[in-house]
């Protein structure tokens, strides 16, 4: 991208890119306007959510998928195939590591030194652990240690600065509750832990059902219902596990 466009225009590109799909193409343009201007609205902030999301998904599928086919290829001792897909792998990895280390180091530059409230914090806060997370999955050895610990550290200063500074009914709150939730039960497999935060979430959001429901808060209601999902679906796993 070597058109030197305003603010808004970049704003605007980055909204076209995404309409066509064309993700990396968006974020480019996102990280045009941040850097111009790193105190972002919400429509701006959810962009820049968004379009990192989407560049990193596929990827992630890829990964998931090639690993499913590597353990079945080691079950059957076929050392090439292995090999083959190892290598695609170990490329998909260097992607997905790139991705993470792009958008975390324009958290800690710009939005979070520039975050002008606690909400803005918090959602900065929650991104940056979610990257550490996506780090998890297909890291090993120290750097999948390294991205742990760094994925509780950062999960853990949101929840706590969240817990004591936002309302249970605020979606970026309820998100980054389910959020980290997830993290503990599928990547530290602390299961008790997880389903402590994602009932206390649940529990303390429904209280505030009737409210939610009269002003149409869409995405916070989708939250509470994949806490509740989740719920259902852990209890049952742990109570497999203890018969």
């Amino acid at each position: 991208m070597t058109n030197n466009y305003t603010r808004e225009e970049y704003v605007y590109l980055s909204r076209l890119y995404e309409k066509a799909e064309r993700f990396p193409d968006m974020v480019k343009s996102i990280n045009k306007y941040v850097e111009l201007d790193p105190k972002l609205t919400k429509e701006e902030r959810n962009l820049l959510s968004a379009g990192y999301k989407n560049i990193i998904s596929d990827k992630r599928s890829s990964w998931r998928l090639l690993n499913n086919l590597e353990r079945k290829e080691e079950e059957k001792k076929n050392t090439q195939q292995c090999a083959n897909i190892k290598e695609i792998k170990d490329k998909i990895e260097k992607e997905l590591n790139a991705i993470c280390d792009e958008i975390q180091s324009i958290i800690d530059k710009y939005l979070i030194p520039n975050a002008t409230d606690v909400e803005n914090k918090v959602f900065y806060l929650k991104l940056k652990a979610d990257y550490y997370r996506y780090k998890c999955e297909f890291a090993n050895g120290k750097d999948f240690e390294d991205a742990c610990a760094n994925a509780e550290k950062v999960y853990k200063e949101a929840y706590e600065l969240s817990n004591k500074e936002m309302p249970i009914t605020n979606s970026t709150r309820l998100g980054l509750d389910l959020n980290f939730s997830v993290f503990y039960y599928e990547i530290k497999g602390l299961k008790e832990e997880a389903c402590n935060i994602a009932k206390t979430a649940f529990d303390e959001s429904m209280k505030s059902l009737d409210d939610l429901e009269k002003s149409k808060a869409k995405d916070t209601l989708l939250i509470i219902q994949l806490l509740k999902e989740n719920l259902i679906l852990w209890t049952n796993e742990m109570n497999g596990e203890e018969e």
